[in-house]
């Protein structure tokens, strides 16, 4: 499968593009907090349809936000300026983690667009958190605590990993600037998944690893919400187990209309 990488013009910047595949109905992919594109490599070495990867702004190759905005809301605008600007009129989007967040924010915002919305192991609307933890997360997120907080956050999300996974992930973590992933951690403690649900009502698929399932989990909030569960992988499961991954994907894109 070829594949061709470029920069589009993003509401705070470049951003890193990569497509892949040709007709049918598109797919977009928005990476997880502190990752990039290339985690969805395998996906879109698999889909014989037109698929697209970028990178958020301020992560991977896309450039920082001069306004500092990283939130999910925020981050949105570059989903919708992608798909401006390749002109995808309507498409499936899918989300990892808090790029869930970012495609949840979209379907709210533009629900037309969207022809079918997967979110990956990315829960609803968070509880509240008790002061003491919010206050050692604050105080955890300052420059100087930064990268061994993180360390130790990225930690129970990398169990069951497999060795490459843990290795990019890591390496991409390390490698993107403080602000974005602190702004993008900050806008997960205040998503709201309702004002999604409240407005998307199209097809809606989650895929959710077992070790990870919360109480505010898409299918446990809203009972009824159709979804996969994983078991021996990390987050990450897409790169662990990508066929087992793609077995699913293609599952929900078979029902959806192609047009």
């Amino acid at each position: 499968m070829t594949s061709t990488s470029r920069t589009i013009q993003g509401p705070a910047g470049r951003l890193a593009v990569t497509e892949t595949g040709s007709g049918g109905l598109p797919v977009v992919f928005v990476h997880s907090n502190a990752g990039r594109r290339e985690q969805w490599a395998a996906q879109q070495a698999h889909l014989k349809q037109r698929s697209v990867s970028f990178d958020l702004r301020g992560m991977g190759e896309s450039d920082l936000d001069a306004q500092g905005r990283y939130g999910a809301e925020a981050m949105t605008e570059d989903v919708q300026a992608v798909a401006d600007a390749l002109g995808l009129e309507r498409f499936v989007l899918v989300g990892h983690s808090f790029g869930g967040n970012v495609a949840g924010e979209y379907a709210h915002r533009w629900p037309d667009r969207l022809a079918g919305l997967v979110i990956v192991d990315a829960a609803g609307t968070m509880p509240p958190l008790p002061p003491e933890q919010l206050e050692g997360f604050h105080q955890g997120t300052r420059p100087e605590s930064y990268r061994a907080f993180m360390d130790a956050w990225y930690t129970p999300p990398l169990q069951n990993a497999k060795p490459h996974t843990h290795e990019s992930v890591m390496r991409w973590l390390h490698a993107t600037p403080r602000e974005p992933v602190v702004g993008a951690l900050e806008s997960m403690l205040t998503y709201d998944s309702d004002r999604m649900l409240a407005r998307y009502k199209g097809p809606f698929h989650t895929l959710v690893v077992d070790i990870f399932i919360q109480p505010n989990a898409y299918h446990l909030m809203y009972p009824g919400t159709p979804h996969t569960v994983f078991s021996g992988v990390s987050h990450w499961l897409m790169m662990d187990e990508p066929e087992r991954f793609n077995a699913a994907l293609d599952a929900f894109l078979a029902t959806l209309p192609q047009r």
